[in-house]
């Protein structure tokens, strides 16, 4: 999967969501609004789904398309909206993290070693495993996405990206989970 293609079209479909929603609030432009709007959340859908059927093989893009989508949407945040933004900015720096764990993780030696600092306390760990700044980012995405999902009045197409992002952070968590599993299989009692 080439990486680039995909943030320039996340990157695309956020801005057409963006341009959609402001026109469909302009008289006169409702039309071309729900137009690009709708043209926004396929393109999200698309490229969202296509990540997910390729976790196994590239769990980083997952990871960097939602960060990217998190980034562009935070872009289009009215000043107002104050909470959304320290969210987004949060969850934006979570991924950052993820992505460093995901390469410390490739590092079998040094992801060891990493392990041996992590508690083995039951709420310090995923299915056994550390619940390193991988687990955590996928676990603080999946409680915004579901809390949004909760939300009534969304449009359908919309909820369904939101439930495909949600989806997506569970595969990569899970894709993940079976790496950190693999390094650390020698350790196992």
């Amino acid at each position: 999967m080439e990486k680039t293609g995909l943030l320039d079209r996340i990157t695309l479909g956020v801005e057409n969501i963006a341009i959609g929603r402001k026109e469909l609030a302009t008289v006169g432009a409702a039309e071309a609004g729900l137009a690009s709007f709708m043209n926004g959340l396929l393109s999200a859908q698309v490229v969202f789904k296509e990540v997910h059927d390729n976790v196994a093989n590239d769990i980083g893009s997952v990871i960097l398309v939602e960060q990217v989508y998190l980034t562009e949407e935070r872009r289009y945040c009215r000043d107002t909206e104050k909470g959304v933004t320290a969210s987004m900015t949060a969850g934006i720096v979570a991924f950052d993290d993820a992505l460093r764990a995901l390469e410390i993780v490739q590092d079998a030696a040094a992801y060891r070693n990493a392990e041996a600092t992590y508690s083995h306390l039951p709420e310090y760990r995923y299915r056994g495993m550390p619940k390193d700044a991988f687990h955590v980012a996928c676990l603080a995405a999946s409680t915004r996405l579901n809390n949004t999902l909760r939300t009534p009045g969304i449009n359908d197409i919309e909820r369904q990206i939101y439930d495909q992002r949600s989806k997506n952070m569970s595969a990569a968590q899970g894709a993940y989970l079976v790496i950190q599993q693999s390094v650390l299989a020698h350790d196992e009692v």
